[in-house]
């Protein structure tokens, strides 16, 4: 469920600034780089993703869980604003942000790209090669067309963020249906935050877009800087 104009104009009241002015035109990107928790939190992070979910995909298993996923891969797919941020540069991030090298212990950690349309087949398949030319290691990324995304449990988005009671609270006060939470801008970005991801400087300057309590935004400055002092 993506947050509509409908449920934005209820909720214009509290709804976090940066959620109510989302981009119109998004592209989903969907990658594999073990577990998916870490993901989540890079790539909220990052500039010119719009949402974040994490799930399972690339296994034929119907209805795939945590507990019964089958043939399927732990997965983050990521909404981002091609206006912003291009697709090649979230590959980059993917690279380099996790080992292709080693083959995952389980599939369900394994590295893959799925790809949604040829130009991303492309792209995926040239930087493949260029890191495969550049490295006298094997690769174990696979690349595959994207089918089926299947959406995780609850306790699985934004895994970091909901260790933080107090934070979370904010949230379930804005977002009390889950599923808006999941796909908010504001609580993927903090997300991120409180993973160790951005600096103080930067939360700085767009903490008045993401809707929190004066209380919830001095508990992140105090994540942020014991992660990178006052940067």
């Amino acid at each position: 469920m993506t947050l509509t104009k409908e449920s934005i104009d209820e909720k214009r009241v509290k709804i976090p600034p940066i959620d109510s002015s989302v981009p119109s035109k998004t592209e989903t990107a969907t990658f594999s780089m073990g577990c998916f928790w870490g993901p989540d939190a890079l790539f909220g992070s990052t500039p010119g993703v719009v949402r974040t979910r994490v799930g399972y995909a690339g296994g034929q298993t119907a209805n795939p869980t945590y507990y019964n996923i089958g043939d399927h891969i732990e997965t983050i797919q990521i909404d981002y604003d091609p206006g912003v941020i291009y697709y090649e540069k979230l590959l980059n991030i993917f690279w380099k942000s996790h080992n292709p090298h080693t083959p995952g212990w389980l599939r369900q950690y394994m590295s893959a790209i799925f790809h949604h349309n040829d130009q991303q087949e492309q792209f995926a398949i040239e930087t493949l090669r260029n890191r495969s030319r550049d490295t006298q290691k094997t690769i174990h990324t696979e690349i595959m067309p994207f089918s089926k995304f299947y959406l995780a449990e609850g306790y699985h988005q934004k895994y970091n963020l909901k260790q933080y009671p107090e934070l979370i609270s904010d949230y379930i006060s804005i977002y009390p249906d889950e599923e808006d939470f999941i796909h908010s801008t504001s609580a993927a970005k903090v997300n991120g935050y409180v993973s160790g991801y951005g600096t103080l400087r930067g939360f700085e300057a767009e903490v008045k877009s993401l809707g929190l309590s004066l209380s919830a935004s001095e508990k992140i400055r105090d994540i942020i800087s014991r992660f990178k002092g006052d940067k």
